[in-house]
């Protein structure tokens, strides 16, 4: 697919990796929806840089509502047209302890935050522009969700986010004009990881092959390459530097 004239709809495109695929298909001439939940200054943040390369429109959902998905992709409809990409990226990590496991308010919100919403909005994605020759769906998982790599201090969002990779494929089968695939990033250095102190980001670095955090613009140029290559449909790719590669099935 060239992306130069379609409409691509970021989901968590307020910061981090979201923003920065956000940019990137903006540099391939494609129009852009910001989606946010709370962060709007982060979002005009993106819109700016958007506008540099090509059109861009920033709207605002609670995408663990059913309800306002629904109304966010009415809203698209009326004020942008049919969206032909969807990159579903919003959600929020936890990472506490593993006396999670037995806490349900914790399971419900990963749930919500990560699988939930990127249902509704596929759900919804796929209900419109139905005419289109060809549509994709980029879902951002984590290597956590990777089969026998969840991380057992965050086992709601190991969890989720291997249910988003498990839809990732099966969704894949249900249409051949609709190529669904998603990234599996390791450690990616976004503003989740500011505040953490000089010797744990060494830590973290020295558990790599590579030495060193992935960039957002690494998992991006993945995402722009599998958005148009047409012939990638189904798969998780995993964008880690080697981290479970060094130490297979860890669960870091």
């Amino acid at each position: 697919m060239e992306l130069k004239g379609k409409t691509v709809l970021v989901t968590g495109a307020s910061s981090g990796i979201g923003q920065v695929i956000a940019v990137s298909c903006a540099k391939k001439g494609a129009r852009v929806v910001i989606g946010y939940r709370k962060n709007k200054a982060g979002a005009e943040q993106t819109l700016t840089e958007v506008q540099k390369y090509s059109k861009g429109h920033i709207i605002q959902a609670d995408l663990t509502q059913e309800e306002h998905v629904k109304k966010m992709f009415a809203a698209i409809a009326s004020e942008v047209g049919p969206i032909d990409v969807l990159v579903n990226n919003a959600g929020e990590a936890h990472v506490g302890n593993v006396d999670d496991f037995f806490d349900n308010t914790i399971w419900r919100n990963q749930f919500e935050n990560i699988f939930f919403s990127a249902l509704f909005a596929s759900q919804q994605f796929l209900k419109q522009n139905a005419d289109a020759p060809l549509r994709k769906i980029m879902n951002i998982s984590t290597v956590y969700g990777n089969p026998g790599s969840g991380k057992a201090t965050a086992f709601a969002y190991s969890t989720a986010k291997a249910a988003l990779s498990s839809m990732t494929a099966t969704l894949a089968k249900i249409n051949p004009r609709v190529l669904v695939n998603a990234i599996a990033p390791g450690y990616t250095w976004t503003p989740a990881w500011e505040g953490i102190s000089d010797e744990e980001k060494k830590q973290y670095e020295e558990r790599t092959i590579i030495g060193r955090y992935c960039t957002p613009e690494e998992i991006a140029h993945m995402a722009i390459a599998a958005l148009e290559n047409d012939a990638v449909t189904g798969q998780v790719i995993t964008i880690d530097g080697g981290l479970f590669l060094k130490h297979p099935l860890s669960g870091l």
